[in-house]
């Protein structure tokens, strides 16, 4: 792959010349030379996809495409803020420690049996994907697994050991769809039908479709990895073995500190106004309430809240590991998709798509959702959701189709890579430690990536019809 990458890295802007000189070099056919360049450089991600999602505000105004200072504004999105807000109240949570303390609670409240263990894992795993990235999810659980596991027998170690393993990555990946902060696509959608469609969705807006999807398939693929566990449970001797390292490690933890109550106390606060946000217009009407301007109070709090000593709770250089590259990236597709709105090419694309005018809505569903969860085992969910919303969007126009819906099964299928170990960082890290097998996670991902597609067609179906 080294060696191919700078010829793909090449190959971008030689793709865009040859397009555009198709069209002797006119602004349109630059568009979309620009548009192949971003693609290729966005599904192969040999350059990082923020800095591809920059080319835009770069080349759009050289090219007389679109003037910088429209462009920009795709840059500032109210919900890029929104996104910056959410991900420095995760940033607290891991630094105080407080995301590792309610993972080992929810996991000495499910018991140690072996079920019990594979559901505490799940959950503790779901819960925290839905406010943090999966990939900072999946590396703090995996130390709590390989820990409970070293304490089992070896032949109790062998059984439990994969199915573990692979629900954190499961857990991680469908976690994050229950939220609207919870993973990139979902940030990305709300972005578009904010920009396209003057349609505000919200945290309490987006809960109904993201949790619902998120507890079905959780369940489903709960029940997918519990098979065959019950053939050999744990000896009592095991249960007490786990038992005692989580009661173990829960000690070591000590007292809650203040650092960890205060996060508590504005993460808590932060959440219950996402969600009474559309009542609280209505209660103090004199106030201006967003989810954009409650993220932002909360970022403000925790740099300027002391954690009990001298210090904040925050300082700027612990921004240093958020996912800027995220924000740039989501202001890119916007810009992206705009232009490309704007331009004449879409018109012509839906004349074309007039002529599957009679497919059945339910069809576009289905295929929608086959697209989403399988693409994404081979594309970045980010450059597939930035990519495949505009033409979404043209073809929902062209035929009549509501664009909300139509666009649902995509986005959330963008979050359920279950097949392969290079399809998310979360199959990544946990087929890393060297104890699952290509097979073990193609066998079963297979099979929750087909009962994926089925359930994001009847949530999707069934929110549509009684919306």
């Amino acid at each position: 792959m080294d060696k191919v990458t700078p010829i793909i890295r090449l190959g971008g802007p030689v793709l865009a010349i040859l397009i555009a000189g198709l069209g002797s070099f006119q602004p349109q056919y630059w568009l979309l030379g620009v548009a192949a360049w971003m693609l290729l450089w966005w599904i192969t991600e040999t350059v990082h996809l923020g800095v591809t999602a920059l080319l835009p505000l770069v080349l759009f105004p050289a090219l007389e495409i679109a003037q910088a200072k429209s462009l920009a504004t795709y840059y500032a999105h109210p919900l890029v803020y929104l996104f910056f807000g959410g991900f420095v109240l995760a940033l607290a949570l891991e630094k105080a420690g407080l995301h590792y303390r309610v993972a080992l609670w929810i996991l000495r409240k499910t018991g140690t049996k072996d079920h019990q263990l594979l559901a505490g894992f799940m959950l503790a795993t779901a819960f925290m994907s839905m406010w943090i990235s999966n990939t900072a999810t999946s590396i703090m659980m995996l130390p709590i697994v390989t820990s409970v596991i070293a304490v089992l027998e070896p032949k109790q170690r062998e059984k439990l050991a994969r199915p573990i393993l692979l629900s954190v990555a499961w857990a991680a990946n469908i976690g994050g769809m229950a939220t609207l902060i919870g993973t990139p696509p979902n940030m990305i959608f709300a972005g578009f039908m904010s920009e396209y469609l003057n349609r505000q969705i919200g945290f309490i807006e987006w809960l109904p479709i993201g949790l619902s999807a998120s507890a079905l398939l959780g369940t489903i693929a709960f029940f997918i990895l519990r098979r065959g566990l019950e053939k050999t449970p744990l000896t009592a001797s095991e249960e007490e073995r786990s038992r005692s390292w989580l009661e173990d490690e829960w000690t070591r933890l000590g007292v809650v500190s203040p650092a960890q109550r205060r996060v508590a106390y504005i993460f808590s606060l932060t959440a219950l106004l996402w969600i009474l946000r559309p009542y609280l217009s209505i209660w103090l009407p004199s106030v201006q309430w967003s989810d954009t301007g409650i993220a932002l109070a909360a970022a403000l709090f925790l740099f300027t809240v002391s954690d009990g000593s001298s210090r904040s709770l925050l300082k700027w250089e612990d921004t240093k590991s958020l996912p800027w590259g995220i924000l740039l990236l989501f202001g890119g597709g916007l810009a992206l998709a705009g232009t490309l709105q704007a331009s004449p090419w879409f018109e012509i694309l839906g004349e074309q798509l007039q002529s599957l005018q009679g497919i059945p809505f339910g069809a576009w569903l289905l295929v929608m959702a086959l697209i989403g969860v399988f693409a994404t085992e081979l594309l970045s969910n980010m450059a597939l959701v930035s990519a495949l919303l505009p033409l979404v969007y043209t073809l929902a126009t062209a035929l009549g189709l509501d664009f909300y819906s139509l666009s649902l099964p995509l986005v959330l299928g963008a979050s359920c890579a279950f097949m392969l170990p290079m399809a998310t960082p979360p199959n990544a890290i946990v087929f890393s430690t060297g104890s699952l097998s290509m097979s073990y996670m193609i066998y079963r991902g297979i099979a929750l990536n087909l009962i994926a597609v089925v359930a994001l067609f009847v949530v999707t179906w069934l929110f549509h019809f009684m919306g």
